[in-house]
């Protein structure tokens, strides 16, 4: 597992950076803002634990920016700053753990370990193909880091071409899953809601068509 660890403080950044890696972690370091971006555009992490107070460019906008750009990777916000509204703050804008200076280790750990947990289980259900990022759990289409809007029906059509990809998924099994058993789909029904999909997908190419059976995505 790897983590970046984003605090200016030289004493405190070499603690955590030794303390996580004689836990098993691999560790990168940044002293400010504008070097974690950097490498959060360069590397994928399993964790980022990213103090607030930094040069350049606060936590906020690191945590902020790194979400805007489509980075999910889990967030533990170090601070100083212990008012509810700074952990509001810090909770609204992406970050998913907050912990307040001075900490225990133990209980750093503790918390590393549980948000990368709770991350491996979700990496189940988030699945990328090509410009798009799926994620199963919340529901979300996002593609080139745009979240795209998509309706409940549309996005059931989705998720069964994605769960069965390399499979072809039949008109009948698409009316089953995703229309309700009072609605009386037919194939035209099925045909008019992948078309509309197509073009909300802004991909043509993506869903495939198999005649007279069904729609796979490859």
């Amino acid at each position: 597992m790897k983590v970046l660890i984003v605090e200016d403080n030289k004493q405190l950044n070499d603690t955590l950076k030794e303390v996580l890696e004689i836990n098993g972690y691999l560790v990168d370091t940044a002293f400010d803002g504008e070097e974690a971006l950097d490498y959060l555009n360069a590397t994928e992490y399993d964790l980022i634990i990213l103090d607030i107070m930094l040069p350049k460019i606060d936590g906020y906008q690191v945590c902020q920016l790194a979400r805007d750009k489509g980075i999910n990777t889990p967030i533990l916000m170090l601070t100083a700053k212990d008012r509810l509204e700074d952990k509001v703050k810090g909770l609204d804008i992406g970050a998913d753990d907050y912990l307040v200076k001075p900490f225990e280790i133990d209980e750093l750990i503790a918390r590393v370990r549980a948000l990368i947990r709770r991350a491996s289980t979700e990496k189940s259900n988030i699945i990328k193909i090509g410009d798009f990022v799926v994620d199963l759990n919340r529901r979300e289409v996002k593609k080139n880091g745009t979240k795209l809007m998509i309706t409940p029906k549309l996005f059931c059509i989705l998720e069964q071409l994605l769960r069965n990809r390399g499979k072809v998924v039949t008109y009948e099994t698409l009316m089953n899953k995703c229309w309700d058993i009072n609605d009386y789909p037919t194939r035209e029904t099925v045909r008019a809601n992948i078309k509309l999909l197509r073009k909300i997908l802004q991909d043509k190419d993506i869903i495939h068509n198999v005649s007279g059976v069904g729609y796979k995505i490859e």
